[in-house]
């Protein structure tokens, strides 16, 4: 990407903690930045980063709610026709979702189907079949790559202890969901990697053991760019290292 084209980034998840922050570093980076959330008028910081920085267009897109991606669609289209990166990053609680249902399908005990099937859809479902939504923009973009920002949870190597059953399960197929349309966008020329933040704060007095989150966020884009086309797919930390299957 030549110095007079900024590249074109659009984040989902970005009334999240992490949505915001790799936004903020996309932006700080000089790319053109399409912040995707439910309600971005809901989220001030949005309004905040879009006074601070040129380049920043707010699109209200839901990834679980295909109503909502039918809708963003035009949006889109009115304002690029091509993408460079895509970030799938961790998604927005769904509308009706409370901490004690997510909170009830991480035990045996007290787990349902309903939770279980839905918590699949919205984080292992939805993230893919948006992919395949925006990858005619992600096409015409400057060899384009596609960044899924998921946790060392769905490495099933790494699972040493029960419970968290519908983050881990989620997490899982998502890797592999993500792993197979890496394979298939090869023949587009078009990179994919699936991205560990790694145990970050969200606030600056965070526990001194967990990462910044701009540390993370930044570690994430900068590993991307890094991944090379015979890597495609590949479950790395914001710090490069490889994570275990």
């Amino acid at each position: 990407m030549s110095a007079v084209s900024a590249r074109r980034t659009l984040v989902t998840g970005a009334s999240r903690p992490l949505g915001v922050e790799l936004v903020r570093q996309a932006l700080m980076r000089g790319d053109k930045v399409y912040a995707a959330c439910r309600n971005p008028a809901r989220v001030p910081v949005l309004a905040d980063l879009r006074a601070e920085f040129g380049g920043l267009e707010l699109l209200a897109l839901d990834p679980a709610d295909p109503s909502s991606v039918a809708e963003a669609v035009p949006v889109l289209e009115s304002l690029t026709d091509s993408l460079d990166l895509l970030v799938l990053a961790p998604a927005e609680a769904g509308p009706h979702e409370t901490l004690a249902s997510a909170e009830r399908d991480e035990h045996l005990s007290s787990l349902t189907g309903t939770g279980l099937t839905e918590h699949f859809r919205r984080h292992a479902v939805a993230p893919l079949l948006l992919v395949r939504t925006l990858l005619p923009w992600l096409i015409k973009g400057d060899k384009a790559r596609v960044l899924v920002v998921s946790s060392w949870l769905g490495s099933l190597t790494g699972k040493s202890q029960g419970g968290d059953y519908a983050t881990c399960a989620s997490a899982a197929a998502l890797h592999m969901l993500t792993r197979t349309v890496a394979h298939d966008l090869a023949e587009e020329g078009i990179v994919v990697c699936l991205g560990n933040p790694g145990n970050y704060a969200t606030t600056p007095d965070g526990p001194a053991f967990r990462v910044p989150v701009e540390d993370a966020a930044l570690g994430l884009l900068m590993q991307t760019e890094r991944v090379t086309r015979d890597k495609s797919g590949a479950f790395v930390d914001w710090t490069g290292a490889e994570r275990a299957w």
